[in-house]
Order: structure tokens, then sequence, then C-alpha cells
């Protein structure tokens, strides 16, 4: 069942809202782009059983209009200045706003396991045109699920407000 978001909101599970009245949706709550990072394309990705080697990349800066180009068949890290900080018992779930579904633009991202505290993250892909999307535009939404946990995510994606993962 979806937990209202007034009850995430009340509970601090969720931090960082700039504008409740457009953010808070009937069930669940718009994320906002507030950084992007690159992808290292040359990097080698490992992913073993018991280690892992991530691509890396750079913080981008939007332009000079605040936008960042987004070039057609790209992959992006995206992050929001929300956080997120799920107790036992709920876990998250993220979609894309349908503005930019209809427009080639999607998102994907895990699970957000009870116990997960960190910044609202997630891949940007454009499957189709040049995109300008503006920094703070609300990109995404978030939904919380109440979720009958065997434990709490103690993970490498837990980070601290303010910082990256990879930091």
């Amino acid at each position: 069942m979806f937990i209202s978001p007034q009850t995430a909101i009340d509970n601090g599970w969720i931090t960082g809202i700039v504008d409740p009245a457009e953010q808070v949706q009937p069930n669940a709550i718009d994320f906002t782009l507030d950084t992007v990072y690159s992808i290292n394309e040359n990097a080698t990705f490992v992913l073993g059983k018991k280690d892992k080697k991530m691509r890396g990349g750079d913080i981008l800066p939007p332009d000079e209009n605040g936008n960042w180009t987004i070039a057609p068949n790209t992959v992006h890290d995206g992050m929001s200045d929300m956080y997120a900080n799920l107790p036992e018992d709920v876990a998250a779930l993220l979609i894309i706003r349908s503005t930019l579904n209809r427009n080639g633009i999607f998102l994907t991202s895990g699970l957000y396991d009870s116990g997960f505290q960190g910044h609202v993250a997630f891949a940007i892909h454009n499957r189709s045109g040049i995109a300008l999307i503006e920094k703070g535009v609300r990109f995404g939404q978030i939904i919380f699920v109440e979720s009958a946990s065997v434990g709490m995510y103690a993970g490498g994606y837990n980070h601290k407000l303010g910082t990256h993962h990879s930091n």
C-alpha cells in the first residue's frame, strides 16, 4: 500500500522539499534534479560477489541559463537535494514524471530499502533528441510503501546529507 506523502514528511522520511504546494502530490512527492554527473564511459564497471568497482564521473555544471544539455542516447547520474531516511517497514520507489517520459527521457533506480539514508538519486536516460533540463526542475516522484522488511539496509549507497554516495 502507498503511504501518504504527508506521513512521509511529518515523520521526517523525506526532507529538502522546496515548494510543498507544487511538489506534494496525492500519492507521491515530486523530487527535483539538482546535480548531474557524467558516467565515465571509458572506465570498466566491475561487479563481483565480494566487491564492485564503479565507473565514476564528474559533476556537470549547468550552462549560463541554468540548464543541462542531455544529448541523445546518453546516460547520466542524477541527484536531488531531497534526502530520504527510511525507517523499518517503509521502502520507496522512484518514477519519472509523465512529461519527461512522453519526450523520451527515462529514469531508472533500484528499490530504496528500509534503512536507506541518502539523497534521492537515479540514472537519467535520454532515448530521443537533445534535451535542455533546468536545474531544480521537478523531475520524478518518490512513492513510499509499506514493507514487511527483514532488516535494515546498511549498504554502500547510504550517505550523509550534502554528499554523493561515491564520496
